[in-house]
């Protein structure tokens, strides 16, 4: 016993070129959850997040597993498709997997990662379940979400809004609010003004341009960069000093390619800049002016608003999950926008364009609360409030003591409702309930025993049902009936034997006094022929 409990970690996600925003968080929490725990991380494939893990200090191993989309949508088909995971070919390397490394406990990561979460839990080991996005709002949300609840002990959640469908389901009991973190001094804040300047003018950007800047790790539809693009159009339109940059690395080319022929046909090319997604986000948020968060679906949180608001920056988005949240607890729920609301956006940058004083106090404003509401200090005190809710690790407990082995008798295992009769050190499995009552036994003689109990004792030959029209004899009837047949009586007392030897009895008296006649009467015969 003693040293860090063992946790196991499991991603649904390593891009080999770049990190999502869930894999952010999720690097986040692991260098933080390394202080409590041993830690291993299980990642699908080599990438960015297995390399930045080991380079903390976090060891790793890759291993593909399904994941399911409709649980995370809350879809029709949830229940089957989570059913079948037990018969995937993964499941059975991920059980071997889990006995081989003996966590204390286990940590799954995103509601479209379920087979972690099962096979520990059908192994007995407690489930931490980190949701980091918002369930799709769908009738079958109740039965998803019910879903995570079955296989967790913990589900953590990196905001309300995502904790919301498991609260409806009753299973707040076992939620808690772990919400991500900002640490200014690990971006070199004293380097922001020269950092701005110097990506300014490698962008072509002068220092009294009005630059509003689009985040996103990955560039997809959800992210609402053309929903972006059209609320800088006007802007640009009517003000030459306008610009904007688009960072991130695009997945759907077709639709970033409508993005920049937008962009042409309205002849802005020039006034657009383009950036690939930087792990230094220094280097990204200083040449900005604004933060523009478009996010077209629920944020479970929302990073890049939050990083926005670290940099000093005022934050316009869309009031879509997450993001409601961030801004509404930072008292700046004034610069959300219904979602999908394009001139909405570009409303609200019309005014920060115009009043370089709003710009200044809404940055300083939204910096002192990054600080204050989403600080480490604050992620680690809630860190520790939920540790204490898990079970103490099993490597911590003494050792129980070896199950007994039973010598005789009925059992039944946990796992089955066969019913075993131990005899001459070998269980017999009786086949069937009738074959239990045939046999002369009694079901509420039955012990319940663990199934590894079972598994150390020799199988016998099975126990059948008596033969359908006979009855089993009983012991040593044949033989004495046999015997008293011979002396001409029988032991089995009771009224109806009785009578019925009583009645023999008249039968032998009437033959012997018919056959008495006979010999009379034949001997009478033979002394008139003498005569």
């Amino acid at each position: 016993m003693g040293g860090k409990p063992k946790l196991l970690l499991f991603s649904h996600l390593s891009g080999v070129d770049v990190m999502t925003g869930a894999e952010k968080l999720f690097l986040l929490f692991i260098r933080e959850l390394a202080s409590h725990f041993e830690c291993r991380l299980v990642v699908p494939q080599e990438g960015v997040l297995a390399a930045q893990a080991r380079a903390a200090g976090i060891g790793t191993l890759a291993m593909e597993l399904p994941l399911s989309l409709a649980l995370f949508s809350a879809l029709p088909q949830v229940d089957a498709e989570v059913g079948a995971l037990p018969s995937h070919p993964a499941w059975e390397p991920l059980v071997f997997l889990l006995l081989r490394e003996c966590p204390d406990y286990v940590w799954t990561n995103t509601t479209v990662h379920p087979m972690p979460a099962m096979a520990a839990t059908s192994l007995g080991i407690p489930t931490i379940w980190s949701v980091m996005e918002t369930m799709r709002a769908t009738p079958n949300r109740p039965q998803a979400a019910a879903i995570v609840s079955l296989y967790s002990q913990l589900i953590v959640g990196i905001s309300d809004s995502v904790l919301e469908p498991y609260v409806e389901s009753g299973a707040s009991g076992k939620t808690a609010v772990l919400r991500p973190y900002v640490e200014p001094a690990a971006h070199a804040p004293e380097r922001w003004p020269e950092i701005r300047a110097r990506q300014r003018g490698r962008l072509g950007f002068r220092e009294e341009d009005f630059v509003a800047g689009f985040v996103a790790a990955t560039i997809y539809p959800n992210k609402g960069l053309l929903e972006f693009v059209h609320a800088m159009i006007p802007l640009m339109k009517q003000h030459p000093g306008v610009r904007a940059m688009i960072v991130g690395k695009s997945v759907d080319e077709p639709y970033v390619h409508l993005c920049r022929d937008l962009i042409w046909r309205q002849d802005l090319s020039s006034r657009f800049a383009w950036m690939e997604f930087r792990e230094r986000i220094e280097e990204i948020y200083a040449p900005m002016d604004a933060v523009v968060v478009p996010s077209l679906v629920p944020e479970g949180f929302g990073m890049t608003a939050l990083e926005g608001m670290m940099f000093g920056k005022p934050v316009v988005a869309f009031a879509a999950g997450g993001l409601r949240e961030i801004l509404e607890q930072a008292e700046a729920g004034a610069w959300l926008v219904p979602t999908g609301h394009a001139q909405g956006l570009t409303e609200r940058l019309h005014m920060l364009m115009h009043n370089p004083a709003l710009r200044q106090s809404l940055g300083a404003h939204n910096a002192s609360v990054a600080a204050e509401r989403f600080g480490v200090r604050q992620f680690r005190e809630a860190l520790g409030a939920w540790l204490v809710r898990l079970p103490p690790p099993a490597s911590q407990q003494p050792e129980a003591p070896p199950p007994e082995i039973p010598q005789h008798g009925l059992v039944r295992g946990a796992g089955s409702g066969t019913v075993y009769l131990i005899q001459h050190g070998r269980k017999r499995p009786f086949a069937s309930p009738k074959a239990l009552r045939d046999h002369g036994f009694r079901f509420e003689d039955v012990r319940n025993v663990p199934d590894l109990v079972l598994d150390f004792i020799p199988d016998g030959e099975p126990l059948l049902e008596a033969h359908a029209g006979r009855r089993r004899p009983r012991r040593g009837r044949g033989r004495g009936r046999r015997r008293l047949k011979k002396r001409g009586r029988s032991r089995v007392r009771g009224t109806r034997v009785r009578a019925s030897r009583r009645g023999g009895r008249s039968r032998r008296r009437v033959a012997a006094r018919s056959a008495g006649r006979k010999r009379r009467r034949s001997a009478s015969a033979r002394k008139r022929k003498g005569r």
